[in-house]
């Protein structure tokens, strides 16, 4: 293969290459971590792309829990940044996802050198830098205080990333110092905010978060309370999408596995409901004798007691001991202060996951906390109360030493799930007691296993060596099988390798369930997930069962046991579908005349089970369902979420940018690596691991991703193009025409930024302006019926202005659909007069199309339907002079003075440009059809080789008809494919065979 040629087309594909990393589908992809890479969604490409023309970008990306939007911010954020728009980058996230978002953006392909966090004693450093570019993470309710937040606010942040954002209640310290002072007062500034339950059934805590986006709503929230103002919001402000809008709609294949969630009814021995029983009557009885006191201890002290003593002795006899011989012991106790009993209500009346941790443990919190009710008036704990106390610990240590069902129950669970080999199984548990427990009686039972069983506990973090050790033991050793994990400690794991969760306690909060499936249950998740929990045959978790759970979830009687369970008496089953969208965390209740919506915590169900029994739990559970009937109606009457219509309607958006699904995208790049390999030396090979491409004298290399296929030009991709000539390349196909391929750059006309880049083709004779999978199949077929290089000509510097007027409309067209969701709801509040309208983001009219240099021209030719027929030497010499003819004229036109020289030189004509000094020894060959061939004596050939860069073969075929053609190549033993055939007697010319 001619060197010259291959060095071109190398060329060509490192120009290609480049102009697509400058896709919204390419940019945020390049580069990742080869461990666990980020995958092409649709659902998530889509939203990069509906994004990347607008100026600013202001959204709330609210997909369903597991749905992968840390991985859509960041592409995102890669993408502006590519395209110059971004070098700062705030990322606000609760404390225990701060790992995890550093995790996601080095997976990404953020260099870790750019990952830069903000911590207390981190920010004074970064300040005396000026805070340089990078990504930088923080915790929420770090930067909310005073002193850090004018700090923060001052710094010329590009885009704001908001994790977990539904935590920015309006009447919340964060929404009011972070969400305005770092959104609302910047409203030309990129914001993404990320929240899987953006709309939590009130009204007007859903539109504040949305007015932090658009600052320039004017009206109160009622005014916006419309079905007409939330339909305006989709796909402009919000984007909202589902597991099964992903499997049903978006890739029509299931990228999550069905989920089930099973209750197993546990038998209990008659000591362990009577410990229950026991326990709830002491605790009810605290709760009655205060009811009617006024104060701190009453109205805090005494009922948080009674929720932490039930929720620690429910979890397990050893957490039950611990806790109620804490209560005993006489040692020094430590002042109840009102911090401290701050502390302890934001952990148990908070939603499940709406906390921040402080540098304390929770469990330190809940310990400190029992110790100093021993600071307090005898009175709070009566003597018949120290007795009471002392039998109900001696019960727990008894059970201990009897057996405890539930962890038998557990134990036979995972025996079924050691036997299962390839399976991962996740234990959660609110309490380290618990977690320590369980440890050690599983080792006690299965020594064997010692390997094979992890725990994560703060008692873990305090050595970050041991806690990274034993984190990617679990999502990256096969012998790590089992993880037991307190909630919080587990955020920074990545639990999709698992599939199986077991909830050791009972979770009092449906959300507290969905979140944990949610865990499990997300993009990357490879088998069907399995998620128990274990209801005791005891007062208080028969009363959640049938209370709650029954009632809020469409539990199912299970027929056949998925694994085999010691003591199961019943076992009860939900598809995860009930439970991913559980009812919102409210209760509606009558105030006077009026209802009215009320928060529902998890422990304000435990006290109402601890003060009511089972009937005021039913009472409680009514009215969660009342309020969801409430939510949803309202929710669906005014259309509130956005949900993706039908799978014509993404791929229809999808075509806006050329192509039609991530999957098509990286078909057409291997295509087109393929159909050139024979140009490029390479050699592609099917094995049983995918293709793979040998390139030389290297090992194999895969082409399974992106960052593969870039890869296989190291050296070229990243070259400014627009310092390099265009490539001019003639191959064989239909129909015959040339096609300009060149970038395009759409720009806000006003600051000059750039939005947008797209390399396109455009064919001269018909404005066909061929874009995305069209256009790299083009490409892909010319590479695989490539001829050779064509010389510069006047073609070069000249496009017709009818192609660019078609291209320029054809890309108009395509920003226009793409901006039209924003577009349509800045119209409708406007209409509405909801909204400033001297205030004014990016508009179509203020979008400017420019195309740039072309990278190549490309000539197709048909390729001839018979062999060459044999011409007499009198034809043969009329169509050679017809072909001289043509050729002088052509200099002419192009001003060079051409003189025929065929009669004393081995070539045919000298053509002399007299401004340049350039001078062109032409070779003219003549074909009467469609004939593409020369043929070159031994003598024209050596000149050829000597001359180089200044000898020129001209073809010129299809002479017979009425559009002569001329194809020019420029020292053509290096950009056309030769042989050498030896003439005798006689000459045979071959062709191929069709």
């Amino acid at each position: 293969m001619a060197h010259k040629l291959r060095e071109q087309v190398e060329e060509l594909l490192a120009k290609v290459f480049e102009e697509l990393s400058y896709h919204p589908f390419i940019a945020p992809y390049l580069n990742a971590s080869r461990i666990n890479p980020p995958q092409h969604y649709i659902h998530q490409c889509e939203v990069i792309g509906r994004l990347a023309l607008r100026k600013p970008i202001r959204v709330l990306i609210g997909d369903e829990i597991g749905l992968g939007k840390t991985v859509t911010a960041l592409g995102v954020a890669k993408y502006l940044e590519k395209l110059g728009r971004v070098r700062r980058v705030l990322i606000i996230v609760p404390r225990v996802l701060v790992m995890q978002w550093r995790k996601e953006l080095l997976r990404m392909g953020i260099v870790e050198s750019k990952i830069h966090h903000l911590e207390s004693n981190t920010i004074g450093f970064f300040e005396l830098q000026s805070f340089p570019e990078g990504y930088y993470i923080a915790s929420m309710d770090l930067i909310k205080k005073e002193e850090r937040m004018d700090k923060i606010a001052r710094i010329p942040w590009d885009l704001i990333i908001i994790d977990e954002a539904h935590k920015f209640g309006f009447k919340t310290r964060r929404f009011w110092k972070i969400g305005k002072m770092l959104i609302e007062k910047h409203p030309d500034r990129d914001v993404l905010l990320l929240s899987a339950t953006p709309h939590r059934g009130n009204p007007e805590d859903y539109i504040a978060r949305l007015q932090l986006l658009d600052p320039y709503l004017v009206k109160g929230w009622k005014s916006m309370d419309t079905r007409q103002f939330y339909e305006s919001t989709h796909g402009a402000i919000l984007f909202r999408r589902t597991k099964e809008d992903v499997n049903k709609i978006y890739e029509e294949r299931d990228v999550f596995l069905p989920a089930k969630f099973y209750a197993g009814v546990i038998s209990a021995r008659k000591d362990e409901a009577l410990f229950i029983e026991r326990l709830i009557k002491f605790l009810r009885g605290k709760l009655t004798e205060f009811a009617y006191e006024k104060g701190l201890i009453s109205e805090k002290v005494i009922p948080l007691l009674t929720v932490l003593i039930f929720k620690r002795a429910a979890s397990s006899p050893y957490a039950a001991f611990t806790t109620l011989e804490r209560l005993l012991l006489k040692r020094a106790a430590p002042e109840l202060t009102k911090d401290l009993i701050d502390s302890v209500d934001s952990f148990l009346r908070v939603e499940y996951g709406d906390y921040e941790y402080p540098e304390k443990d929770p469990d330190e919190i809940f310990n400190e906390f029992i110790d100093s009710i021993r600071s307090l008036p005898s009175e709070l704990l009566s003597e018949r109360d120290v007795e009471e106390i002392m039998v109900l610990r001696d019960m727990a240590r008894s059970i201990m030493k009897k057996g405890d069902s539930k962890l038998n129950a557990l134990i036979s669970l995972l025996e079924d799930i050691m036997v299962d080999e390839g399976s991962k199984a996740i234990i959660f548990t609110e309490y380290k007691d618990t977690a320590n427990y369980l440890m050690e009686s599983i080792n006690e039972k299965h020594p064997e296993w010692i390997a094979n069983v992890l725990k994560l506990t703060s008692e873990e973090t305090r050595d970050e060596e041991k806690f990274q050790r034993i984190k990617n033991a679990f999502e990256t050793s096969p012998k790590a099988r089992i993880l037991i994990a307190t909630d919080v400690i587990a955020e920074g794991v990545n639990l999709q390798v698992a599939h199986i969760l077991v909830n050791y306690e009972i979770p009092w909060s449906l959300i507290k369930v969905e979140q944990r499936i949610g865990r499990v249950w997300r993009l990357g998740q490879k088998k069907e997930v399995e998620a128990y929990t274990f209801f005791m045959n005891n007062m208080a978790d028969f009363a959640a069962l049938s209370s709650m759970y029954q009632k809020l979830i469409a539990l199912k009687r299970a027929e056949l046991q998925p694994r085999p369970v010691t003591g199961q008496e019943v076992l009860l089953y939900a598809d995860t579908e009930e439970l991913i969208r559980p009812p919102p965390p409210v209760a509606l209740v009558l105030d006077g005349k009026k209802k009215k919506f009320v928060r529902v915590t998890e422990a304000r169900t435990i006290l109402t089970f601890l003060k009511e029994d089972k009937v005021g739990l039913e009472k409680l559970v009514a009215s969660i369902i009342a309020a969801r009937q409430e939510v949803e109606k309202e929710l669906l009457s005014k259309n509130v979420l956005y949900k993706p219509r039908t799978r014509q309607e993404v791929e229809s958006f999808m075509r806006l940018l050329g192509f039609k699904t991530p999957t098509s995208l990286f078909e057409a790049l291997r295509s087109l690596i393929k159909d050139s390999s024979e140009i490029l030396g390479f050699k592609i090979i099917e094995t049983t691991n995918g293709v793979k491409v040998s390139t030389g004298l290297e090992m194999l290399k895969p082409m399974d991703t992106i960052d593969d296929i870039y890869g296989l030009f190291p050296k070229n991709y990243a070259k400014d193009t627009l310092e390099l000539k265009p490539v001019n390349l003639v191959a064989y196909g239909k129909p015959e025409s040339t096609v300009i391929i060149l970038p395009v750059e759409v720009k806000d006309r006003k600051s000059g930024v750039l939005l947008y880049r797209e390399l396109v083709g455009v064919r001269r004779e018909d404005n066909d302006v061929l874009r995305g999978e069209h256009l790299l199949s083009f490409l892909s077929e010319v590479l695989a019926n490539c001829l050779g290089l064509m010389g510069e000509t006047k073609l070069d510097s000249e496009i017709p202005i009818e192609n660019l007027g078609e291209l320029v409309n054809t890309i108009k067209e395509n920003v226009k659909r793409i901006l039209e969701p924003i577009s349509r709801y800045m119209r409708t509040v406007e209409s509405l007069k909801l909204r400033d309208i001297d205030k004014v983001w990016l508009r179509f009219q203020d979008i400017e199309i420019t195309p740039l240099s072309p990278i190549a021209y490309v000539y197709i030719i048909t390729k001839p339907a018979a062999l060459p027929e044999m011409v007499s030497e009198e034809k043969k010499r009329r169509i050679e002079e017809i072909a001289m003819r043509i050729v002088i004229e052509k200099e002419k036109e192009e001003g060079r003075i051409p003189e025929s020289v065929a009669e004393s030189e081995h070539y045919d004509i000298k053509s002399i440009n007299l401004e340049t000094g350039e001078i062109r020894l032409i070779e003219v060959k003549g074909h009467e059809g469609s004939g593409f061939y020369a043929e070159l004596t031994e003598d024209e050939a050596k000149l050829a080789e000597r001359e180089c860069d200044r000898y020129w073969l001209y073809i010129v075929f299809d002479i017979g008809s009425e559009n002569p053609k001329l194809l020019r190549f420029r020292d053509p033993l290096k950009t056309m494919n030769w042989k050498i055939f030896e003439k005798v007697e006689k000459r045979f010319i071959l062709w191929p065979k069709e």
